[in-house]
Order: C-alpha cells, then structure tokens, then sequence
C-alpha cells in the first residue's frame, strides 16, 4: 500500500470557512460593542462570549487544514486543535464506523482504538448528514479499515 492522505471534502472545506467567518465576526462585533460602554458584570459577559467566539473561529479555521495519512506502517493525522498523533498499525486493536454522538441524525465518524491511549475520531474523515456530507465517507473510511486489516493481518501457517 502505498502513502494516502485524506482531507476535508470541498463542501465540508467551505462549511470551516463560512462558520470561521461567521464566529470571528460576531466575535469582533461583541469586542468592539464592548469597548463602546463602561464595563459591567453584562458587558464582561459580552467580551467573554466575543472571546469565545473568536476562538472558536480560529479552531473552525484549523479544521479545515486537518488532515489523515496512512501507509501500510502507520496512521497519522492533524486535527483542528493542532494535536498530532501518530500511530502505528501494530498498537491499534480497532477501527470502525460510528456515530459522532448518540443521536439517529449525528454525522459519522471512523473511530481508531489505540492499545493503550484508547478512542480517538479521525479529524478528516467525517460523514456529516445533509448538505455537508462527504460523498467519498464510506471509501475512505472502507480503505482506512482495509489498511488496519491488511497490516495487522497474521500470516495463517501452511498447512
């Protein structure tokens, strides 16, 4: 096999940037308001949820550079906080499709089991429902099995 990467499908690109825009200017908004006024316990109220809206526009900005490689070794990815993991195929014991949450209309996610650091969910391979949705989810996330399958499959002993 070889060094395959995947990334956010198009729409789910432009869902980042449009939700980082809206986040960063309401945030910039609020800030601004805020500076306007004396400052009280609603007006700090106001800064801190500019503030909040203003991180969580960077973070919306992050995800859509998020990423997931793999090759017949290893699987590594970026997520949208900038945390890197990188594992190999040999201390993963399962990787399967799930829901994000316990809800019918939750997008879905590949979830990786490592040995010892537990579950995580790949950052760049996301099957969100409607609009948003990556057409290509379930091919990606079949070769992302098929790789763990493939590596950790042991040799049967001739008979």
């Amino acid at each position: 096999m070889k060094h395959v990467t995947y990334r956010l499908h198009p729409a789910q690109i432009r869902r980042q940037w449009i939700f980082s825009a809206l986040f960063l200017a309401g945030g910039a908004y609020l800030l601004y308001r805020s500076s306007l006024v004396p400052m009280s316990a609603r007006t700090a109220l106001a800064v801190a949820f500019g503030l909040l809206l203003i991180i969580s526009g960077v973070l919306q900005v992050r995800g859509a550079f998020s990423s997931v490689s793999l090759d017949e070794r290893e699987i590594w990815w970026t997520g949208s906080l900038g945390s890197r993991k990188r594992f190999a195929w040999a201390d993963i014991t399962n990787v399967a499709v799930g829901k994000n949450r316990d809800r019918p209309d939750s997008g879905d996610v590949v979830r990786v089991t490592h040995r010892e650091h537990g579950d995580f969910k790949l950052p760049a391979v996301i099957g969100m429902p409607g609009a948003w949705r990556d057409p290509d989810f379930e091919t990606k996330a079949a070769g992302i099995i098929a790789a763990w399958r493939a590596a950790t499959a042991t040799s049967e002993p001739a008979a």
